[in-house]
């Protein structure tokens, strides 16, 4: 694994975070134009997702953190309890982020699977229109960034970890997703 450089201006580091979703966002809409949405909606076997599911499974994987975000902003976010024990809570983060770099595949929680069904166009529009929000909430985050501000997971209390952690397993599980997508695509080409 190469060694990040130590960014210790938060806004720098703000600003990368933000760099790294447009060009997310940009490789995904590279990638997805290669494919009409029958291409898109089509899945490779009955247990697996289609290019469409996945899009939809990140939009709901990263708005669901956007209530939290919120209350961070507003300043009326309550530490959970586990969230006290800082060790805890980097260690939580770190295997998360260890996850998101693996190629296993990895179970997520009930709430995050999409739906299974036929997407429009307009699922597209929603995933490029929250990856500008989320950048949004970068930014807005700035001031909290660095501050060993402890988070728990929009899918469960029982798992906490810190909020730049939060934001670097955002950008790996989109990274993650999008090497999945250019996967499935390239194999229907073939």
């Amino acid at each position: 694994m190469i060694a990040k450089p130590r960014i210790d201006n938060m806004k720098e580091r703000a600003d990368t975070w933000q760099m790294e979703l447009a060009n997310i966002a940009w490789e995904f809409e590279e990638t997805l134009k290669k494919s009409d949405l029958i291409g898109l909606n089509k899945k490779p076997d009955p247990k697996s997702w289609s290019v469409s599911e996945i899009i939809a499974h990140l939009i709901k994987v990263n708005t669901s953190y956007f209530p939290t975000f919120d209350n961070i902003i507003s300043k009326e976010y309550k530490t959970p309890l586990i969230g006290k024990i800082p060790f805890l809570g980097r260690k939580m983060g770190e295997l998360l982020l260890q996850a998101m770099s693996s190629s296993k595949k990895t179970k997520t929680f009930t709430e995050w699977i999409p739906n299974e069904k036929m997407y429009d166009q307009s699922l597209y529009d929603a995933f490029f229109n929250q990856q500008h929000e989320l950048s949004s909430y970068v930014q807005q985050l700035e001031p909290f960034l660095g501050k060993k501000f402890m988070i728990s997971s929009p899918a469960t209390f029982l798992v906490v970890y810190g909020l730049d952690q939060a934001i670097e397993i955002i950008l790996a599980h989109e990274k993650r997703h999008l090497e999945q997508v250019k996967l499935l695509l390239n194999d229907s080409v073939l």
